[in-house]
């Protein structure tokens, strides 16, 4: 075993069998922590040395008291090493419980503390056989969302958070549009960290994803979804949705139009109002919602703020930098929905899951409220999120028209 000071653990590194054959412990390169060098130590492990031994663990190291007498334990489990005036670390494997006593708690393996003034239990942990999301098999639907793809047009600190997200509920194939590089201001609202700095978000974005669920495909484009709309939109015929975390006007009404003709539904998240509210659209290619510009159409006639016109800023080009007001984790608040409601649509829309039907196409959520602003964006309070319907697609609309 090693020994790490800092943290207080053995690290288990060989086993050598009651043969005299030493096997070592592989540990994988991710596990950095597990790899540390540490003082050098060796312990004792005993299968089954007493048929209740890892029961006894688990009522012992429940309660308050947790010390058993020396010589009682040695009588309890004969063979333990005699630890002189040290310590001594047994490990006691049980690998026969019984269902009852595993749903009370006992654990296979158990640990303890072995001293001439007393033995006291401590905590074992072994990798499980099924790591990452595999772990929910049966509590989320794994096997459909692994099937599922989804494009996400912008990387920045939104899209950052949502690709981030999908990753997390299981989307098995996630598709990154962004031709910018991460850079310096950047830094602040970014789920990278320095380390990137110099990079196309979309590739440092993916070596991060795989690095984190090494289970999910990640490609990386790093194109602009205006200037090369005609490479963007074959994409999307292969992708079940789409979504745009992108500044400014031009991007977002592309998303729109290019994921309405190929017949996909869209997610569009932003902030607004330097930062003070953020918006969730939800844009499905049905007869019965419109696309980006019929809402706005709608919106501009009942007066409500210009909503494309606040996107219009040099946030995130890394040029004439507008100054920092949306906080940090309001966007990755904003991603983090945005990923929810993708998710959601996915399940309900492919596979009928109508427990994740959203309440509605249109939310707006509290993040600094002012209260000033004219319906539907006049959130009240933080973290208050309003949901709405939004109209059909208006006559002779070159979107919807022609989808």
């Amino acid at each position: 075993m090693r020994f790490v000071p800092a943290e207080g653990m053995y690290v288990i590194n060989a086993i050598t069998s009651s043969a005299g054959t030493t096997l070592p412990v592989d540990i994988p390169s991710e596990y950095r922590a597990l790899k540390w060098d540490g003082e050098r130590c060796t312990g004792q492990w005993m299968r089954k040395p007493q048929s209740e031994i890892n029961v006894l663990h688990r009522y012992v190291i429940s309660r308050t008291s947790r010390t058993l007498d020396y010589d009682a334990f040695r009588d309890m489990v004969p063979g333990v090493s005699d630890p002189g005036k040290h310590s001594g670390l047994l490990i006691t494997h049980d690998p026969d419980l019984s269902p009852e006593a595993v749903q009370a708690g006992v654990h296979e393996f158990a640990g303890w503390n072995v001293e001439r003034g007393g033995v006291s239990p401590i905590r074992i942990e072994v990798e499980p056989k099924v790591v990452g999301l595999l772990q929910l098999a049966g509590q989320w639907p794994i096997e459909q969302l692994a099937a599922t793809s989804v494009m996400v047009v912008g990387c920045g600190s939104i899209g950052s958070a949502t690709a981030e997200a999908l990753a997390g509920y299981g989307v098995g194939r996630v598709l990154l549009i962004d031709p910018d590089r991460f850079l310096w201001h950047n830094m602040l609202r970014h789920t990278l960290g320095p380390e990137s700095v110099g990079r196309r978000k979309v590739h440092a974005l993916r070596d991060h994803l795989k690095s984190q669920w090494p289970l999910q495909n990640v490609e990386a484009l790093p194109i602009d979804v205006v200037s090369q709309a005609h490479l963007v939109r074959p994409l999307m015929e292969d992708v079940n949705l789409v979504i745009c975390a992108a500044d400014g006007i031009a991007p977002r009404r592309v998303v729109s139009h290019l994921a309405r003709q190929a017949g996909q539904p869209a997610i569009l998240a932003c902030v607004l109002d330097n930062g003070s509210i953020g918006e969730l659209l939800r844009l499905r290619p049905t007869p019965r919602f419109g696309c980006l510009l019929c809402f706005r159409a709608h919106l501009d006639a009942s007066g409500a703020m210009d909503a494309e016109a606040d996107q219009e800023l040099d946030y995130g080009t890394g040029r004439v930098h507008q100054p920092m007001t949306a906080v940090p984790p309001d966007l990755r608040l904003m991603g983090t929905l945005a990923a929810k409601a993708a998710v959601a649509t996915l399940l309900e829309s492919l596979y009928g899951d109508h427990t994740q039907a959203l309440p509605g196409e249109h939310a707006v959520i509290g993040l600094r409220p002012g209260g000033d602003l004219f319906p539907p964006f006049d959130a009240k309070a933080a973290a208050g999120i309003s949901w709405a319907s939004i109209p059909e697609p208006r006559e002779n609309c070159p979107s919807c028209g022609a989808a």
